[in-house]
């Protein structure tokens, strides 16, 4: 599904009230602080990628900001990637500064206080995430917030890349590309912050964080297992039960919490990418015990059962 916003044609006034809305929309609520509101112009064409979107944002200086009086419900968490094309952009939040110039890319949190602005125009490929999709894959990711990952290399190259190439599908009208293009896009992402030596560098310990890499990537490997346990993955990854819990301690999640959330989220996504299998197959196929089990915590959850999710994820398809 393709949407086009543009400035063209409206007044002043107009232009900076229908702007609002748009970014809105589009991404979530922010204020637009206008360098030249009388000379502004923009327009921005975003397209549907499965859970994810991708948009091409083009617009005269501009400053977005998000206040830290707002308040935000933690359901509608966004993450937003973004890769200038034209000129540099400036981004602050969790304490950090970030300039991120054309070929490198950077992580937003749609929840928390930032700051982000360009002095030139610009061009800019964004990426929205949803939040629960994002966190699947990568531990607390708002620790990447804020950190200028390299786009000219390495695997940050293949990321850039394969967004122009994707971008570029779009733009000649293949308006319709597999879901699997979106889930792509994520993981070239993830990877990227798990190799990024700005993201090295910020962990404090590379030790601890190595340790919680091995941990999530067996977890991730092994989740059908209705056996698992911190006992089991601690032996595996050769240190002891103590040491795991310990870890996760550090990230404000115990490993349980964790894991049923690697499951939940795993499974959210199997209702839709594996129509054919009944709820029983995703629950086992998840590490769920059984399927009452499953459809009683994924609506303590997500606030509806696994039938309706799957009913409501179908329906927004077609």
């Amino acid at each position: 599904m393709k949407q086009h916003y543009s400035t063209a044609g409206a007044g002043p006034i107009e232009r900076m009230r229908s702007w609002q809305d748009v970014i809105r929309s589009t991404y979530f609520d922010l204020q637009l602080d206008f360098r030249d509101a009388a000379n502004f112009e923009a327009c921005l064409t975003r397209w549907s990628l499965g859970e994810l979107s991708l948009s091409r944002l083009s617009s005269s200086p501009l400053r977005y900001r998000r206040s830290s009086g707002e308040s935000a419900d933690s359901r509608d968490e966004q993450f937003l990637v973004s890769l200038p094309r034209q000129s540099d952009i400036r981004f602050s939040q969790m304490g950090r500064d970030a300039h991120c110039a054309p070929g490198h890319f950077l992580l937003e949190r749609s929840l928390d206080p930032y700051e982000f602005s360009h002095s030139r125009d610009n061009n800019l490929w964004v990426l929205k995430i949803p939040g629960p999709l994002l966190r699947h894959r990568l531990r607390n990711p708002e620790r990447f917030c804020a950190l200028t990952f390299d786009g000219s290399s390495g695997i940050g190259a293949l990321f850039t890349g394969y967004v122009n190439a994707v971008g570029s599908q779009l733009e000649q009208g293949q308006e319709v590309l597999h879901p699997l293009v979106g889930q792509q896009l994520l993981e070239l992402f993830v990877a990227c912050t798990e190799n990024s030596p700005a993201v090295l560098d910020s962990q404090g310990s590379g030790v601890r964080a190595a340790h919680l890499q091995r941990i999530e990537q067996h977890v991730r490997r092994n989740l059908a297992d209705t056996a698992l346990s911190p006992e089991q993955i601690a032996q595996a990854c050769r240190i002891s039960t103590r040491y795991l819990h310990d870890l996760f301690r550090d990230t404000g999640q115990t490993f349980s919490q964790w894991l049923r959330e690697q499951r939940l989220e795993g499974a959210r996504q199997a209702l839709v990418r594996q129509p054919r299998l009944s709820l029983a197959q995703i629950a086992y196929q998840w590490g769920f015990t059984d399927q009452s089990h499953f459809c009683r915590v994924f609506k303590q959850r997500y606030g509806h059962t696994p039938r309706e999710a799957r009913e409501q994820q179908l329906r927004t398809q077609h």
